[in-house]
């Protein structure tokens, strides 16, 4: 299942349940407004390419609601289901179950369905090993089930790995994946915090999207990758790259080992986000599972490609790879398979062993996780169904039998590992390896010396995984005329003892870092990576100048492994001495070492900056990265630098240098030295000076950021009616209230009583007095409240809310009548109100609103008012584009372009109106609770507001409602706390003109990218 999230800034894409027609664009519901159909009915409703079948291989009620699938070695087909989803059972035994399908009449085909294993909470990934035994996770943990009496049903079980989170339930542990060297691969949900350990005790923490992998035993579990927001689906390809199926960051990723990807507010490691490989969504941004198709049961042109189930419009999107160098591109193909009927929901996809493709039918008339009420009563949870698309091309063409691995012998299995199908090939390794054992290798051994390039290729994971690889395998397979097998006795080398094998595996690597072939070239980078060793520098430096630009995946890879070499290192120096005269070298090693979070990093960085003239591009980065991580005694050596060099830089550069220095010593819980705060004063001052030009907006950022005085006097000037320069008065406002809120009180109650004032500044103003959060600050509010216009009374009383003593005078002010009821039908006022704990708030508030419309009467006139302007207007959408770049892009991306705090907005189109004026006009009526803003006291009265992203040392990092990060000390917080509601601006629509609105909405609108147009 995907993730579904909130808006921030405009409107969101949320996974929203959808009907697509074919040839047209798709028609999103958040409710399928049809019912139900029989199995048999919906199957008449597909659409395939010509020569292909869609086959019912089980239904409900033997089947309910499938999550997850995966094939054992008899072509027996597991799959688990729950019922309880969206909520975990909390008490008794719960419901759901892995069922088995397995085939009752030997044509091949999984037909008849039990109960394998019961009593789960909400269980999603699974996968059978080649012993019998099989891997379950159920809330909170992966189980590890048998059948040890082998009548079909599990008698056993035991926990392999416990603590993994489920505050969000659509997500958590799944798409098991078993590669060639033994591990298993999994992906870690949207939102949920796990701290998992092995046996080993050695534990890992993830935080919503990941990747992992473990030991089947349970001895250890480890990242794989950080990032992506809600991955859901993993598949394996020939030369073994990992890809996983994303929600809300790129549909698909090719994902490489310690790679970050990009998430909400989430930062990457210092070497930037793992590369893209997919430009375009699918139509949807709720993608689950994912099929690299290697198999001879599809033709020639769906070979090597790869399959994307999309639960939101109902398809399964195909795309074709173009490579450059080792990194693919995917290229959109006309969608696959595609339902008439909005019921069909594929979350799960598998190549089976026989060459056909399996799709899991979550059927429901609701996808959305939050979207929809989770306790909407037409969430379906009994139906569900399991679907077979065969090619059979002339009719009687039969479909491919696959053969039964788990009891084929050693000779059967080893030709196997030939096999066309690499789910084939896989499973034959894993059963050579873990049921045959040891005497495999008496059949396996010859394919590898003298076999098929397939059998040379999987072989060599059997003699690794029994022990029996060599020195001299190792030698003879790194020069193979198959680039394939090159790429994986590379990739087999990243788990050995290197000593074991008597023969120079570093200089053999090195070579192989300057093969023919870009994937041999990349698979022996990462092996290096997890062989860091100084002698890896050099070689690593020329593979990555050489890499073309457009092989992002290599070039990638080898910065990882360049960053993990130098991280092993306990001094740098001998790397500053050899590299500081090769000017090109020594600048990317200063790159790398922003990925090195410990002191060696800023000593080498500071030699950098003192050495080499500034890189003006990246001096900030480097210069902050520094300031971080230097011991503290050499704080003052790159100070005194920074001073000797000012001189020569522009203002912009000093200000992001002196910006980035204040940001490390933030982090650090440091202050800013006294010689750097004069130098930002001057700055700043001079900057300010420049009114009207855009100058004197950094000048205020300035001030207010490193809290200057020396700019109170021209913060003034700009915040009075007679500024030069009035787009200026907010920003000076809000520099001010932080800067000495005595002066700034007065100022903005002036300002916010002005009426000749826009109502949108007049309610950005009330917020900015709210948050000073003083008596005097809150005796104007209240004075303010019984006089302004109620756009402006509201803004006044979310402010008041924020805390105790505001919130119980707003209510006092409510009950004397002296302002509106209606302020508390508001969504942010109500819950700041509840979160301040006043005595009995809830049941005066529910007193004070019992005469009142309710707020979706309301809403619903509103709604019907912009509707009609809507229509009445001759909105643009290119003029909209300009209105979101302004008011939108700093949170969400479009075409890849904007800020990542939240939801990608591509396809959002397909919605309708309803839906996106919903999200413009009241943002706050159904957050998800990963976007629900918090309100922080700080220990000096000041409120600051926002969604909390990430924590950097001792600094929360907080996105205000217009996508700007502030920074807030911990040790300046009073109280935290998390409300129901969301940091997207409540006033869009106040704060644009009607034209500007409507322009708006219709650029959002043209956002349909219409899935299966093959673009």
């Amino acid at each position: 299942m995907s993730a579904i999230t909130r808006p921030l800034v405009a409107a969101a894409v949320l996974l929203l349940s959808g009907i697509s027609l074919r040839g047209a664009d798709p028609q999103v519901f958040l409710v399928a407004p049809t019912e139900a159909r029989p199995a048999v009915e919906q199957q008449k409703m597909f659409h395939l390419p010509p020569g292909f079948e869609i086959e019912l291989i089980a239904e409900e009620p033997a089947i309910q609601k499938p999550i997850n699938m995966s094939f054992d070695a008899a072509g027996r087909l597991y799959v688990t289901q729950s019922i309880e989803y969206p909520f975990p059972a909390k008490e008794g035994t719960p419901r759901d179950t892995i069922r088995l399908i397995s085939d009752s009449n030997g044509d091949g085909v999984p037909d008849k369905v039990s109960t394998f294993a019961d009593g789960l909470n909400i269980p999603i990934g699974v996968l059978p090993l080649a012993n019998g035994a099989v891997l379950g996770y159920g809330i909170p943990q992966i189980h590890r089930f048998e059948d040890t009496d082998g009548d079909g049903k599990a008698d056993r079980r035991d926990v392999l790995f416990s603590g993994f989170g489920f505050d969000d339930t659509h997500g958590m542990a799944s798409s098991f994946t078993w590669t060639l060297d033994g591990w298993i691969h999994a992906c870690h949900g949207f939102r949920n915090s796990s701290k998992v350990e092995g046996a080993d005790r050695d534990a890992i923490s993830m935080n919503s999207g990941n990747t992992y992998r473990f030991r089947a035993d349970g001895s250890h579990i480890e990242y794989w990758t950080h990032g992506q927001v809600n991955p859901f689906g993993m598949a394996c390809d020939t030369l073994n790259n990992l890809y996983t199926a994303d929600c809300h960051s790129k549909p698909i990723y090719m994902v490489l080992r310690g790679a970050y990807y990009p998430s909400f507010g989430k930062p990457h490691d210092g070497l930037g986000y793992g590369p893209d490989m997919i430009a375009h969504s699918h139509g949807s941004t709720g993608i689950c599972g994912v099929v690299y198709y290697e198999a001879n049961g599809f033709p020639a042109a769906y070979q090597h490609t790869v399959f994307i189930g999309n639960p939101v419009t109902g398809r399964i999107n195909h795309d074709q790879l173009a490579a450059h160098g080792s990194s693919y591109t995917a290229v959109e193909q006309p969608d696959f398979v595609s339902c008439d009927d909005p019921w069909f929901r594929p979350v799960d996809i598998k190549l089976a062993p026989d060459g056909s493709l399996y799709i899991a039918d979550f059927y429901n008339c609701i996808i959305g996780h939050y979207e929809v009420d989770l306790y909407h009563p037409r969430r379906d949870r009994e139906r569900g169904r399991i679907w077979r698309v065969v090619y059979r091309g002339e009719k009687d063409k039969p479909a491919p039998f696959a053969l039964n691995l788990a009891t084929a012998s050693a000779d059967k299995l080893t030709a196997a590992l030939g096999s066309d199908n690499i789910v084939v090939r896989t499973q034959a390794v894993h059963q050579l390896v873990q049921r045959i054992g040891p005497t495999a290798l008496a059949s396996v051994r010859p394919v590898v010396e003298s076999g098929s390039p397939l059998q040379r290729a999987y072989g060599l994971w059997v003699l690794l995984r029994l022990g029996n690889l060599t020195g001299a395998d190792v030698t003879r397979l790194a020069k193979d005329s198959d680039r394939m097998v090159r790429v994986h006795v590379a990739q087999a080398l990243a788990g050995m003892n290197w000593s074991l094998l008597a023969i120079d595996v570093r200089q053999l690597l090195v070579g192989l870092l300057q093969d023919d072939d870009a994937f041999v070239r990349r698979a022996a980078a990462d092996t290096l990576g997890q062989h860091p060793a100084r002698e890896n520098i050099a070689s690593l430096l020329a593979l990555w100048q050489g890499a073309p630009s457009d092989d992002t995946h290599l070039i990638h890879t080898t910065r990882i492994a360049l960053r993990d070499s130098l991280a092993s290192l306990g001094d740098l120096k001998d790397v500053t001495a050899e590299f500081s005269n090769q000017r090109d070298s020594y600048r990317r090693l200063a790159e790398i070492a922003l990925g090195i979070h410990k002191p060696e990093a800023g000593l080498f960085l500071l030699d950098y900056l003192k050495s080499l003239a500034l890189d003006q591009g990246r001096v900030s980065e480097f210069v902050e990265h520094a300031t971080r991580h230097l011991p503290p005694e050499n704080l003052l050596v790159l100070t005194a630098h920074l001073m000797a060099v000012r001189p020569t830089q522009d203002d912009d550069t000093q200000v992001n240098v002196l910006r980035a220095v204040n940001r490390a010593l933030q982090a650090r819980n440091m202050p800013l030295s006294p010689v750097l705060r004069k130098a930002a004063a001057q700055l700043a001052t001079k900057l300010l000076a420049a009114a009207p030009n855009g100058a004197a907006r950094t000048g205020i950022e300035m001030s207010r950021e490193f809290r200057l005085p020396e700019g109170i006097p021209s913060l003034e000037k700009l915040a009075g009616s007679e500024t030069p320069a009035p787009e200026l008065r907010q920003p000076a406002f809000e520099a001010l209230a932080v800067i000495d809120a005595s002066r700034a009180v007065p100022l903005l109650a002036k300002f916010v009583e002005d009426g000749a004032v826009p109502i949108a500044a007049r309610q950005k103003g009330a917020e900015t007095l709210g948050n000073v959060n003083s008596d005097a600050s809150r005796g104007e509010l209240l004075r303010l409240a019984k006089a302004v216009p109620e756009q402006v009374a509201l803004a006044i009383a979310r402010g008041l809310a924020t805390q105790a003593d505001g919130a119980q005078a707003l209510l006092n002010l409510v009950e004397e009548g002296k302002v509106s009821a209606r302020l508390l039908q508001d969504t942010i006022v109500s819950e700041r109100l509840k979160s301040t704990k006043i005595s009995e708030v809830e049941v005066r508030m529910a007193k004070l609103l019992v005469d009142l419309p309710s707020e979706d009467e309301r809403f619903r006139q509103l709604l019907k008012v912009r509707q009609a302007g809507f229509n009445k207007a001759s909105p643009l959408a290119t003029k909209g584009a300009e209105v979101y770049e302004k008011i939108c892009a700093n949170c969400h991306r479009v075409g890849g372009k904007g800020g990542k705090v939240g939801p990608d907005l591509d396809g959002i189109g397909v919605r309708g109106m309803d839906r996106l004026l919903e999200d413009v006009l009241l943002p706050s009526r159904n957050v998800d609770q990963a976007f629900r803003g918090s309100t922080i006291s700080l220990k000096d009265g000041e409120t600051v507001t926002g969604l909390v992203v990430r924590e950097e040392g001792q600094v929360l990092i907080v996105v205000n409602e217009m996508g700007k990060e502030l920074r807030v000390g911990k040790g300046d917080v009073d109280e935290q706390r998390l409300l129901k509601i969301s940091p997207m601006p409540a006033n869009i629509a106040e704060q644009l003109s009607d034209d500007d609105f409507y322009h708006l909405v219709a650029y959002l609108l043209s956002l349909k990218n219409a899935p299966g147009a093959g673009r």
